[in-house]
């Protein structure tokens, strides 16, 4: 397993994680009644704004243990920190798909609010469209690596 392709496994694990906790807080939220009020928009960006820093913290921290412990456990050498024109193809690969998951979740959402939907069921649109996307691009270049072109 490659330095690249350790760093996209724990990746996709954190944006699994971050989409089901981000799911289960608000159904959790909507049960209680958080969103009822005018501030319901207020409610839900104030969730958000924390798990976007805590999920960036959560991959740079796994990714450190996750090859320190890789490391350990195989032997291996220190990884390969060169990047050749394969990689550079693959990171492109994976910007197009999340670029295609926002713009998707983007319109979307934009579509939603024209109709008459919540501004909370707006910003839910664009924000799952932004984190499927980042997912999309993680498998993306995971399966690039995989099969090699």
């Amino acid at each position: 397993m490659t330095f690249q392709d350790r760093n996209t496994v724990v990746s996709i694990l954190v944006n699994l994680i971050t989409i089901a906790y981000v799911v289960s807080r608000l159904v959790a939220m909507q049960g209680a009644g958080e969103f009822d009020g005018p501030d319901a928009a207020n409610v839900w960006a104030k969730m958000v704004i924390w798990v976007i820093p805590l999920s960036i913290a959560a991959t740079i921290v796994g990714t450190i243990l996750f090859n320190i412990l890789f490391a350990i456990l195989t032997g291996q050498a220190k990884p390969s920190f060169i990047v050749d024109e394969r990689d550079r193809m693959f990171e492109r690969r994976g910007i197009f798909a999340v670029m295609a998951g926002a713009g998707l979740g983007f319109i979307c959402g934009i579509i939603a609010l024209a109709m008459d939907y919540s501004a909370l069921v707006g910003l839910n649109i664009m924000y799952f469209g932004m984190a499927f996307g980042a997912l999309g691009s993680d498998l993306v270049r995971f399966g690039s690596y995989r099969r090699g072109y």
